[in-house]
């Protein structure tokens, strides 16, 4: 049964409230529950437009620009790229399977590394160290966005052998 979306409502000014708590928030308050698996919804208080999308997005530009990126500017491109190919609608469904596939992974991953460290006699680095597993991310990244670029090898392959 799919968790009810928390509202958030966006006013002229750019404000965010949450009405659970009825209290405004800001984005950075909306990324962490999201990232806390609250599923959300913006819309604007005054038309009640939904803009999840456009505040998902900011959030996502935000994090990108303020931290280490986990979008490589290639796979940007690769996005870019996609989306004016008539096989966007496969790809986003693609990516989304496999976020939901890392997303549902991560505890595993984290009991593994948690065990990995302990078994090293390291574990006094921590379990909130992310930063093995946002490298694995990266590189999934990387690998599906050269999987979508034209595969420039195979054509020089190809006029070697004439």
């Amino acid at each position: 049964m799919p968790t009810e979306r928390r509202i958030i409502k966006k006013y002229a000014n750019r404000r965010l409230y949450d009405t659970e708590t009825s209290q405004s928030i800001t984005l950075a308050d909306v990324r962490d529950l999201i990232g806390a698996g609250e599923p959300v919804q913006v819309v604007e208080a005054k038309t009640g437009n939904d803009v999840t999308r456009t505040v998902l997005l900011q959030i996502v530009a935000d994090q990108e620009m303020l931290g280490q990126p986990v979008l490589s500017n290639e796979f940007l491109e690769a996005m870019i790229r996609v989306n004016s190919n008539p096989m966007r609608d496969l790809t986003r469904s693609y990516l989304e399977k496999v976020m939901l596939h890392l997303e549902s992974q991560q505890q595993t991953v984290d009991d593994a590394w948690t065990s990995t460290l302990k078994s090293a006699g390291l574990e006094d680095l921590g379990t909130s160290s992310l930063e093995p597993f946002r490298k694995f991310q990266k590189k999934m990244f990387s690998l599906w966005s050269e999987s979508l670029s034209p595969n420039l090898h195979d054509s020089d392959d190809d006029t070697r052998s004439t």
